[in-house]
């Protein structure tokens, strides 16, 4: 086994490394949102390991309570990090009386009962402290965008607990006849390892984060700012799947704009995206904030209601397309007005497939557009009522 200098020596290498590729990154790469506590606090870890050692060659207290006063601030940056990951608010005060009795206890075995183990003991249990308030912030990750990263952390938590209650445990019984040297090593070995590990969780929730951003990205028109076809489609099936699980009734509305084509040949095409901007905006101003709006393509709309029955979603898809009616749009002195052909339908118990559905309600936006547009039309019902 390495002795322990040559333990430091690796341990501070290692953190070292990893600080300085995290502020690296957070200096070329700002929109990669890592937290610069984490950057600094892969920093000072190992400081607690050099100034423990230079202070037990030269026999110094101040050194021992300088060097585990500065290793208080390794997992404590670390884990304000993830707060500010996460956009949660500070927390000065708890830091403040953490860092207080972890000093205390420091003190206390550093002068009133001198003893390495007891000192370690006392960064273990600041540690564990530490560690309860990593699982409080941890239930602010997103399970959809952090699934992995949550169980990551949440094992990696969970780690110094379990391991300082089997310590205790072995104490008790009195198994515990590691000697001064072998706690050492033990205990360089563990916090090399728990860097390591704070690296990659570090790393797996700012991939998360990016791949939840460009998926949002994908996902999201960038002319009316809505979603698109496919995030409405993925919206539609979890909604079929808890349907047909035995959930609310489900509605969908289907539009598009009357003689869009008409509006881009006679007005131009800056026109047309005016045109389905401001439908974009009517269309979400005037439904409630449970539904879902999409734009699926070209000037072609769709809304998901939640716990909503076929006639409460008529009656909603009736309240946008009067709001449509008196949309006014100008353009170089000439008055363009809008309106659209609307299709609903209801998710039924028979349906497999989002194109059950949609199907159904398209069938209705042309029976609409057959009969002379700018009106509401129910879906033909394949099955009977539930």
């Amino acid at each position: 086994m390495l002795d322990p200098a040559s333990l430091i020596f690796l341990h501070t290498a290692m953190m070292w490394s990893c600080a300085a590729a995290f502020l690296l990154i957070r200096y070329v790469k700002p929109d990669w949102v890592f937290p610069t506590q984490w950057g600094i606090a892969f920093a000072v870890m190992p400081l607690v390991m050099l100034l423990e050692g230079y202070a037990e060659r030269v026999d110094s207290d101040g050194w021992r309570v300088t060097g585990f006063a500065i290793g208080f601030l390794g997992p404590a940056l670390m884990t304000d990090g993830l707060r500010a990951f996460l956009r949660q608010p500070p927390h000065p005060r708890l830091w403040i009386g953490a860092f207080t009795v972890f000093l205390g206890g420091i003190l206390a075995f550093t002068e009133l009962y001198p003893s390495l183990q007891g000192r370690l003991m006392v960064f273990q249990l600041m540690t564990v402290g530490i560690c309860f308030y990593l699982f409080h912030v941890i239930r602010h990750l997103s399970a959809e965008d952090h699934a992995l990263g949550r169980s990551f952390l949440r094992a990696f938590a969970s780690v110094p607990i379990f391991a300082f209650v089997a310590q205790s445990f072995l104490a008790v019984i009195g198994e515990n006849a590691a000697s001064p040297a072998e706690s050492v090593t033990l205990v360089l070995l563990a916090a090399t390892a728990v860097g390591i590990l704070a690296a990659i969780g570090c790393i797996i929730l700012v991939a998360e984060r990016f791949a939840a951003h460009v998926g949002h990205q994908a996902g999201i028109d960038l002319l009316t700012g809505l979603p698109t076809r496919r995030n409405f489609s993925q919206k539609v099936d979890h909604a079929l799947r808890q349907f047909n699980a035995g959930g609310p009734e489900v509605s969908v509305i289907l539009f598009d704009i009357d003689h869009f084509k008409a509006i881009n040949d006679t007005h131009g095409h800056d026109m047309g995206d005016r045109a389905l901007q401001a439908v974009a905006e009517c269309a979400s101003r005037h439904a409630r904030p449970t539904d879902f709006i999409a734009r699926l393509g070209g000037d072609e709309f769709a809304i998901l209601l939640p716990d909503t029955r076929l006639d409460e979603a008529t009656h909603i898809a009736r309240r946008v397309l009067e709001a449509l009616r008196s949309l006014r749009l100008e353009h170089e002195g000439i008055l363009v007005r809008v309106s659209g052909s609307f299709g609903v339908a209801r998710l039924e118990r028979d349906d497999e497939t989002v194109h059950s559905v949609m199907k159904r309600a398209d069938v209705a936006l042309y029976t609409v557009k057959r009969r002379g547009r700018n009106d509401v039309e129910i879906q033909a019902f394949s099955s009977a009522p539930a």
